[in-house]
């Protein structure tokens, strides 16, 4: 009768947790999707591949209405055809000629984009091709790209190795610069033309024959009078 009754408190061990014990939540950890290539193509692989592979970088980016860089390239476009186009013997100071060539360039390279490009499309329709308008545009402005940097090299290492006094003894007479630049202004025509072709080939389906011609012998002829006017000048 006088026995104590002991409480029993192993249900509290039945717990699913003993005391002081944290309950561990799997942690998932997100798995990164893989970024598409063409959203992370670098800017120097970008413009070497337009440089050294003109017809695969044309099939890979330009058959887009936006490519990527395509401003910064009607920029450049702009750019070396205000260097040509724009200064001229009174201009006295570098400031002027950069201002007129960077400036201008917009300007520039926007008509030869519009302009240019349609003019371009045109020679696709006579030559039997068939593509967008955009897509003539972007072959047009990517491959006169040779010719307008070498035409801003040209000002950039006249500026660096003259300096002021290229407007005084230089700027009628061609310099070192000048003459090393003409020459490579040559080989970046030929090679424009021939990358041009290329492209159109490529992604627009040109004939031969006509393609050849409209995009070969006629640029050809274009720049060989273009040339002859400026040393008759």
């Amino acid at each position: 009768m006088n026995e104590k009754k002991s409480l029993n408190f192993d249900f509290l061990d039945k717990s699913p947790q003993k005391a002081g014990e944290q309950t561990s939540i799997p942690i998932v950890t997100p798995k990164h999707m893989p970024v598409p290539r063409s959203d992370r193509v670098k800017f120097f692989e970008y413009f070497k591949d337009c440089f050294t592979n003109f017809s695969e970088f044309a099939q890979k980016h330009l058959v887009t209405s936006n490519p990527k860089y395509l401003l910064l390239a009607i920029w450049i476009l702009g750019i070396g055809s205000a260097a040509d186009r724009f200064t001229s013997s009174e201009s006295s100071s570098w400031g002027e000629v950069w201002a007129i060539a960077l400036f201008g360039g917009i300007l520039s390279g926007a008509i030869a984009y519009y302009i240019g490009g349609w003019f371009y499309h045109v020679r696709v329709g006579w030559s039997k091709g068939s593509g967008t308008i955009d897509t003539a545009r972007n072959i047009y402005t990517f491959s006169s790209l040779p010719i307008s940097v070498t035409a801003i090299g040209s000002l950039l290492l006249n500026h660096i190795a003259y300096g002021s006094d290229y407007f005084y003894f230089y700027y009628s007479e061609a310099s070192s610069v000048d003459v090393i630049f003409g020459i490579l202004s040559l080989l970046a025509i030929i090679y424009s033309i021939y990358i041009s072709y290329q492209g159109v080939k490529k992604v627009m389906h040109v004939q031969n024959g006509r393609g050849i011609f409209w995009f070969v012998v006629a640029p050809a002829i274009f720049y060989v009078l273009v040339i002859a006017s400026g040393l008759f000048e």
